[in-house]
C-alpha cells in the first residue's frame, strides 16, 4: 500500500494528528538520511509493547522512504496503522489510526455481558488517550536534543472522527459500566501549545495529563479529584514500567 492510500484509510476512521517542530524554520537541521533515522531512534518511547513511533526494519513489517527531503514510515498492520514523517527541518508529522476505530466490539469486550451499546468507534481511557500522549509528549523530549527544536518547541496534538465513540475501560473502573461516555462532536479536538526547549523535560507529563483530561470533558467524563489522581498515578506506573 502507497503512503497515500494508508493516509487516507488512516483518515477514514478516528485518529490521532502529531505535528513538531521548532518555532523558528531552518531548512537543513537534519541534513541527511542518517541524522533522521538516528535522531528517531534516540527520542523512540517504548514504555509498553508497541513503541511510540513504530519504526520498520528489514525485520519487521512496514517500510520507510527517504526522498531527499525527509524519511516518512509507514505501517499497517492488523489494527496498527501509522504514518509519519521526520523532515530535514526537524519538523515531525503522524498520523496514527485508533485501535479502537478498527476492532469489532465483540473482540474488545469479549467476556463482557451485556454488551455496550454499538458505537462507531472505542476509546480506552488509559491506552489509547493517557498513555498514547504521554508517548507523544515524551517522544518531543526526544526531539528536543541536539538543538533539533530550539529555541522553542510548537506542539500540536489533534484528535479527529471521534464523533459516536465511546471511553471504556477495566472492570476495575465500574463507573464506565453503568454510564457510556461517548463524544457528541464533530469538531477534532486540539492542544496546541509553544515551549521553550529548556522547559520541556519539566512539563512533558503534566502536559499529556491535562490534554487528556481535556479529551474526557469532551466525552462528557468530568474527572473529580480522586479520579485525576489515579490517571497521575497510572501515568507513573506507564512511565516507571510498573504496569
Amino acid at each position: 500500500m502507497s503512503n497515500e492510500e494508508l493516509l487516507a484509510e488512516i483518515k477514514s476512521r478516528g485518529y490521532w494528528r502529531v505535528e513538531i517542530h521548532s518555532t523558528e524554520y531552518q531548512e537543513k537541521r537534519l541534513p541527511s538520511r542518517r541524522a533522521i533515522q538516528d535522531l528517531i531512534n534516540k527520542a523512540t518511547v517504548s514504555l509498553r509493547g508497541w513503541p511510540y513511533p513504530y519504526f520498520p526494519t528489514e525485520e519487521t513489517t512496514g517500510k520507510t522512504t527517504y526522498d531527499g527531503k525527509g524519511l516518512e514510515g509507514q505501517v499497517d498492520w492488523g489494527y496498527h496503522k501509522e504514518y509519519w514523517r521526520l523532515y530535514e527541518s526537524g519538523q515531525w508529522l503522524h498520523y496514527l489510526g485508533l485501535s479502537g476505530a478498527w476492532i469489532s466490539r465483540e473482540e474488545i469486550f469479549k467476556g463482557r455481558l451485556p454488551l455496550p451499546t454499538q458505537h462507531s468507534g472505542y476509546l480506552h481511557v488509559r491506552g489509547d488517550i493517557l498513555f498514547t500522549l504521554t508517548e507523544i509528549l515524551r517522544f518531543a523530549g526526544g526531539l528536543a536534543q541536539d538543538g533539533v527544536l530550539d529555541p522553542t518547541d510548537f506542539l500540536s496534538i489533534q484528535l479527529h472522527n471521534t464523533r459516536d465513540y465511546m471511553l471504556f475501560e477495566s472492570s476495575g473502573r465500574p463507573w464506565f459500566f453503568i454510564h457510556e461516555y461517548v463524544n457528541p462532536s464533530h469538531t477534532p479536538i486540539e492542544q496546541s501549545k509553544s515551549v521553550p526547549v529548556g522547559q520541556l523535560p519539566t512539563v512533558i507529563d503534566q502536559l499529556a495529563l491535562e490534554t487528556a483530561i481535556k479529551v474526557f470533558e469532551v466525552f462528557d467524563w468530568i474527572s473529580s479529584e480522586a479520579g485525576e489522581r489515579m490517571l497521575a498515578e497510572e501515568q507513573k506506573k506507564l512511565i516507571e514500567r510498573r504496569l
